[in-house]
């Protein structure tokens, strides 16, 4: 069998949805992926595309984002290694409900969606699987309205910190603090909020010792404070 045949196949097999499929029924839709690389800031598709295809993390960071009624960019999710993305408009036919943009150079397993659901077709068992992603998918939905509505801006500022340190975040060795390689514009939009009110709170702080500023860069010193702030007041 090809080798990048093989290779496609593992890397479905570690995604939830198809983690249980059988490698011999999984060969046939790894013989029909492919895979695309796009680079920081590279736009996958726009609210209102079609949703043509679904797609898998290989390696990078996906964010899926959209436009507020006052016109800021409001990030709701961020895709990383092993996570599907993009498969809502491929189930229904119908158009894409957000944007799709690369936080940093990424590798991605494309699927077609007529693949995709002649797969479904002929293994509904399948299904099953797939319901149960789009539910975690809206949980996480869910989760970000909750943020919106009972956390002040320095929470949801902390908590999407500390979510961005799971993702985006280097370190110059494991025990050192995070860095997260970000400008204070990029932070902003992320949450649909100024810049002006994002570098309120980070000076603030920076002045407490909890973060480092630096040039599109801000390290972590203090997760366990960022933390508590994360938390919903009671």
């Amino acid at each position: 069998m090809n080798e990048s045949v093989i290779r496609r196949r593992e890397m479905l097999s570690l995604t939830p949805l198809f983690s249980a499929v059988p490698a011999s029924l999984l060969d046939e839709l790894a013989a029909k992926a492919r895979t695309i690389r796009v680079s920081a800031r590279e736009q996958l598709f726009s609210k209102g595309d079609p949703g043509d295809r679904l797609y898998l993390v290989i390696a990078g960071v996906i964010r899926i984002s959209t436009l507020s009624p006052e016109g800021r960019e409001v990030t709701y999710g961020l895709i990383k290694a092993g996570e599907l993305f993009g498969e809502i408009a491929v189930l229904d036919g119908g158009r894409r409900s957000a944007d799709a943009t690369a936080l940093e150079p990424s590798e991605l397993l494309t699927l077609d969606r007529r693949d995709v659901i002649d797969f479904l077709d002929r293994h509904p068992a399948l299904a099953l699987h797939l319901l149960r992603v789009l539910c975690e998918r809206l949980r996480r939905a869910d989760d970000l309205l909750e943020d919106v509505v009972f956390l002040s801006l320095p929470g949801r500022l902390a908590k999407h910190l500390l979510v961005l340190a799971g993702t985006l975040s280097s370190r110059e060795v494991p025990e050192a603090a995070p860095t997260i390689r970000l400008s204070q514009q990029e932070l902003a939009d992320h949450l649909g909020i100024s810049r002006e009110s994002v570098n309120k709170v980070l000076s603030k702080w920076e002045q407490a010792e909890m973060v480092t500023l630096g040039r599109s860069q801000i390290t972590l010193n203090c997760l366990d404070a960022l933390g508590n702030l994360a938390q919903p007041s009671s």
